[in-house]
């Protein structure tokens, strides 16, 4: 394995991973690796032009043949024919099939090879749901965050624009089933990996995650 230092953070819908990643991969200077807007990719384009019924490995060949993929600190970019996709993956539609999309094993699969090819050699920091316990088991340092769910709930609403906007209710119920969809999957569900740190981010800011995250890592190397 090329040696490389590849830092895991898992977790459960918006327990604060994408926020923390992002400062985390900023402070360190390190490639961002944010899984989900790859799954999200793929949902919306399976809801918007899949066509293969027989074949969805086919589709999805086709698609990242016609994708670039940046790998930034600040962010994993999507361009599909010359346009940056960004508010297309975070639509309600794409919310609410992203989980079962996500639970295909030709999806998951695919993704995994995909994503350790795009991320070798380079110091990283992995965003997602299985990165420390399926794509990158050999990662040198892995997080896990969690969340009370209403909690969840509740950033999730404040995240939402108004365009966007949906009832508090509604988001609860939906982080409900992701949960419980994300941990039964057949393939890659998700858990906490082995030798991760578990954090709690319910009543923590995330400059308080942040700095426990890099006191922790500081230990580690010393």
């Amino acid at each position: 394995m090329v040696e490389s230092f590849i830092i895991t953070i898992d977790g459960l819908a918006s327990s604060g991973k994408s926020t923390i990643a992002k400062m985390l991969a900023s402070k360190l200077n390190f490639y961002l690796l944010e899984s989900g807007s790859l799954y999200r990719l793929v949902t919306y384009w399976f809801l918007n032009y899949f066509k293969n019924q027989e074949n969805p490995l086919e589709e999805i060949e086709k698609l990242f043949k016609e994708v670039k993929i940046d790998l930034t600190s600040k962010g994993t970019l999507i361009y599909w024919k010359n346009r940056f996709l960004k508010e297309e993956l975070r639509s309600k539609e794409v919310e609410e099939w992203v989980s079962k999309i996500s639970s295909l094993k030709e999806v998951r699969n695919f993704l995994t090879s995909y994503m350790r090819e795009l991320t070798w050699d380079k110091n990283l920091v992995a965003e997602g749901r299985d990165m420390g316990s399926v794509v990158f088991p050999w990662a040198r340092f892995k997080i896990f965050l969690t969340a009370k769910e209403e909690i969840r709930a509740r950033r999730r609403h404040g995240e939402l624009t108004l365009k966007e906007k949906r009832s508090y209710e509604e988001i609860l119920k939906n982080l409900k089933e992701r949960d419980e969809l994300d941990s039964t999957r057949e393939v890659s569900p998700l858990v906490i990996p082995e030798g991760a740190y578990l954090i709690d981010t319910s009543y923590l800011s995330p400059e308080e995650v942040l700095e426990k995250i890099l006191r922790l890592i500081k230990n580690y190397e010393e």
